[in-house]
């Protein structure tokens, strides 16, 4: 891949840029600052010296943040992100592939789930602990430091059990994961319920020592536990994927009835995120819909958008309903123009579709025509956000080619030099 740092005009300043990023891109875990230093190379036209980049690092699925126990286990080990398509523990590797081979190269799927997926197999052997990953951080962080970019970096908690096995999610805490998902075109259960109860656990974890009394609320746990992670770590937030705190994924008719107890459940996981993490940032992905759906079916109220900091507006090709793009985009601009308690509006940031860090579909190829209409969008919409977002390496571990990024960051750069009326 040829290095983008030829390229004289980076993407705007002002634009926040937020990457997300796995441990695939390493070839040695315990080695990580060659690889750090290229991608900082690969993305030159993207933040260069003096711009605001932000670095969403996915080590997994998050579950490593709940079952963290403090600074004093930093050589626990968790799994992490090493698979091409993780299918669960109930499905294994084995009748996940015997599936995708009969409806994929037998049987001719070109659209659904098991071709988005692909084969499931083991990217790496290594393992990964608190330890290794702290070096990892700091790795990124001297990387970006030499060449005098001020990173922001985030650690990524994803609600359910995809990209890797869940031993929080799954095994110590089934009743606080009581959603499920379709992780790689299987049904897998342990998603995060904010408004559900955890049962006492005598285990120590960060934010509670003493072990978890029973009747702890969810949404409290994840609040506290987040930001002991963020904290031990030097950090500077948390990412929440996958719309968390909204139980039932992508759709509405999958949400659960928005009772007034759902809502204030979900408005009280927020308002602890917000309490917990301080100062530190709280970033959100949404649900592919616009804010009054989400309060409609989801029961998010309008205030809980006030405690995060950056929404990513999700645009993802296999998922996303084009339809939807343009409405959600301007739901997210009508949420500017208030405060509540103190604060303003969060940033709204685009997410442009490129690749998946965890299955093997690669967008501008696979379905060309929504990555295009991507673009289409921004051109007529993208200045009025705060920044873009995108993810930064494929399931292989190599970053997105050349190519489609130079034709997405000149949509970018155009979109910023046209005049607009807002």
């Amino acid at each position: 891949m040829s290095d983008s740092a030829a390229h004289t005009r980076t993407v705007a300043a002002s634009r926040e840029v937020c990457l997300w990023l796995t441990p695939k891109i390493f070839a040695s875990l315990r080695h990580p600052t060659e690889a750090a230093e290229a991608f900082f190379d690969h993305y030159a036209g993207w933040a260069g010296r003096g711009d605001r980049l932000t670095l969403n690092f996915c080590a997994g699925n998050g579950d490593h943040i709940l079952a963290y126990r403090g600074s004093a286990a930093w050589d626990d080990t968790f799994d992490w992100a090493r698979y091409n398509c993780y299918a669960g523990e109930d499905v294994g590797h084995h009748t996940h592939n015997r599936s995708w081979l009969s409806r994929v190269r037998e049987g001719g799927e070109r659209s659904h789930n098991p071709y988005s997926a692909g084969p499931m197999f083991l990217l790496s052997d290594e393992t990964l602990d608190y330890r290794t990953l702290a070096g990892i951080y700091a790795a990124l962080r001297g990387a970006a430091a030499e060449r005098g970019i001020d990173l922001t970096l985030l650690e990524y908690l994803e609600p359910g059990p995809e990209f890797c096995r869940s031993e929080w999610k799954t095994h110590l805490h089934p009743e606080g994961a009581r959603g499920q998902a379709d992780a790689g075109g299987n049904i897998a259960r342990g998603v995060i319920d904010v408004t559900s109860t955890l049962t006492a656990d005598s285990r120590a974890y960060a934010a509670f020592p003493h072990g978890i009394t029973d009747g702890l609320i969810t949404g409290d746990f994840v609040a506290a536990q987040s930001a002991a992670f963020v904290r031990d770590f030097g950090l500077d937030g948390i990412f929440l994927g996958n719309q968390f705190g909204l139980l039932g994924f992508w759709d509405p008719a999958n949400a659960p009835e928005p009772t007034f107890e759902r809502r204030t459940g979900i408005t009280r996981f927020f308002e602890q995120m917000r309490k917990h993490m301080a100062d530190k940032l709280i970033y959100w992905m949404d649900s592919y819909w616009p804010a009054d759906v989400e309060d409609r079916a989801w029961a998010m109220s309008r205030e809980n958008y006030y405690l995060l900091d950056a929404i990513m507006v999700c645009n993802f090709a296999v998922l996303v309903e084009r339809t939807q793009m343009a409405p959600n985009l301007l739901s997210r601009f009508g949420l500017r123009g208030r405060e509540l308690a103190g604060r303003g509006a969060p940033r709204v940031l685009f997410s442009f579709d490129f690749v998946d860090p965890w299955y093997w579909y690669r967008t501008y190829l696979d379905d060309r025509r929504t990555f295009l209409f991507q673009h289409e969008v921004y051109a007529d919409l993208g200045h009025r956000a705060e920044g873009v977002t995108f993810f930064a390496n494929d399931t292989f571990g190599h970053f997105v080619w050349p190519d489609a990024l130079e034709q997405t960051r000149a949509v970018i750069l155009d979109a910023a030099s046209a005049p607009h009326v807002t």
